[in-house]
């Protein structure tokens, strides 16, 4: 008798575009959270948190989400990496885009509870990305 060996595939998994999103993502998160603190510091008194950071801050942050979004599709395509990150990652330019609107219009009912949302979930996709989950392929992640 003869046994034959075979040999396991090997599962291809994201490697280089993980770092690289998990770099995009520590910046993005660097950013939001700058956000409630600059917020913080004008409402103490210093009006010029308002202009000098807060303002310009939020006015680029939706082109990390997009940059964020690139990334993340490499993860998904090239890396073969799960899905949801480039889903999650588009999603934050639109909420991003939208919290703009409503900070220039002054909408707080609208531009607090959303500046929250926004900084949860980048927080939530930094921690995750960080986790040995976020190495497995999309074939691993199914079993």
């Amino acid at each position: 008798m003869t046994a034959l060996a075979v040999e396991p595939t090997k599962v291809r998994r994201p490697r280089v575009s993980l770092q690289l999103l998990r770099i995009t993502l520590v910046l993005h998160t660097t950013l939001v959270i700058a956000q409630p603190i600059a917020a913080g510091y004008f409402l103490a008194g210093n009006v010029d948190a308002m202009t000098n950071i807060h303002s310009p801050i939020g006015g680029s942050l939706w082109m990390v989400a997009f940059i964020q979004t690139i990334v993340a599709a490499c993860y998904t395509f090239a890396g073969r990496g799960r899905i949801w990150p480039t889903v999650a990652s588009a999603l934050l330019i639109v909420a991003e885009l939208t919290q703009i609107v409503y900070g220039y219009a002054q909408n707080f009912a609208v531009h607090i509870p959303l500046g929250t949302a926004i900084v949860t979930a980048v927080i939530w996709m930094t921690v995750w990305s960080f986790r040995s989950t976020a190495r497995l392929s999309r074939r691993e992640a199914k079993r």
